[in-house]
């Protein structure tokens, strides 16, 4: 029971650790991430959709193959489980460990949106110079993006080109229009209707607007940060209860008659209900803290 024990708690780890990857294969993934093929190609794709989050998260696999990737990885996690803890508890883990790979995909997509909102500040500064400076919205959105660029992969770059490149070769309200529709972060979709209603109006009030709006998004950002600091601790907390509970797994079954209900289905049910309720808690937790910040 003591091996089983570890294994819940590696499995509670691989849930709530964020994943490591070689520096290599990080820096790729993220290169195909924030590409400007990659960006056309969401474009096209229906937001929420599971191919739209492989293509957000550089993840060259079809939705029919990552499904079968979390199902080996699920069955795995029943099968690593089953003797030592066989029945409805193993089932449950391999349940949670299914889900593992969905949670980490939503993550990698969460992340697209937050990479856009850190860089926005700069970016609306060197819009609003450059629109103030007489530049078209779509010259000065392809500037941008350049300059952004040459400073290293970003994934408001190549959204910022593409809807420049729209612009110039069709309707420049419908190029936003798509921005706004397409767009993982809120404060990047504020700004496209901005660019729209400049485009509409023009004048320097709505110049000012956008300078205005850069500093409100750099506020938000600060509160957004000391949100995550705060978060963190009620996270470390959802993750210290499930590793207590199953330290004292591991103590109850050094006693033989323990030991021996742990193999009752009626504790089976029970044991597994709580490995469920447990993982369910943690990620509704985790889900309500990552839409708060």
């Amino acid at each position: 029971m003591l091996l089983v024990a570890l294994l819940a708690g590696l499995l509670v780890f691989i849930i709530t650790a964020p994943p490591w990857e070689p520096r290599r294969v990080f820096a790729r993934r993220v290169e195909a991430m924030f590409s400007l093929e990659t960006t056309r190609r969401l474009a096209e794709l229906k937001p929420g959709s599971l191919e739209y989050k492989l293509a957000a998260a550089g993840l060259a696999l079809k939705p029919a193959s990552f499904r079968l990737v979390a199902a080996a990885i699920g069955v795995g996690g029943a099968i690593l489980v089953w003797p030592f803890l066989p029945g409805v508890p193993a089932i449950a883990i391999g349940a949670v460990a299914f889900y593992v790979p969905f949670a980490w995909l939503d993550d990698r997509v969460r992340s697209r949106g937050k990479a856009i909102d850190r860089l926005l500040p700069l970016a609306m500064s060197r819009i609003t110079a450059g629109i103030l400076a007489g530049g078209s919205v779509s010259e000065v959105l392809l500037q941008v993006a350049e300059s952004l660029s040459a400073e290293g992969a970003n994934p408001l770059s190549p959204e910022l080109e593409t809807t420049a490149k729209e612009s110039m070769s069709g309707n420049r309200m419908v190029a936003l229009q798509r921005l706004a529709d397409r767009s993982p972060s809120v404060s990047l979709s504020n700004l496209a209707y901005l660019l729209s209603s400049y485009t509409e109006v023009g004048g320097s009030m709505y110049a000012e607007n956008l300078a205005e709006a850069g500093t409100r998004i750099q506020e938000i950002l600060s509160a957004r940060g000391r949100a995550q600091a705060k978060a963190a601790d009620a996270m470390l907390t959802a993750r210290i209860i499930p590793a207590a509970l199953l330290l004292v797994l591991a103590y109850l079954s050094r006693d033989p008659l323990m030991r021996a209900a742990l193999f009752a289905f009626p504790v089976q049910v029970v044991v597994g209900g709580t490995i469920a309720l447990m993982a369910a808690g943690y990620l509704v937790m985790r889900s309500m803290v990552q839409e708060a910040v």
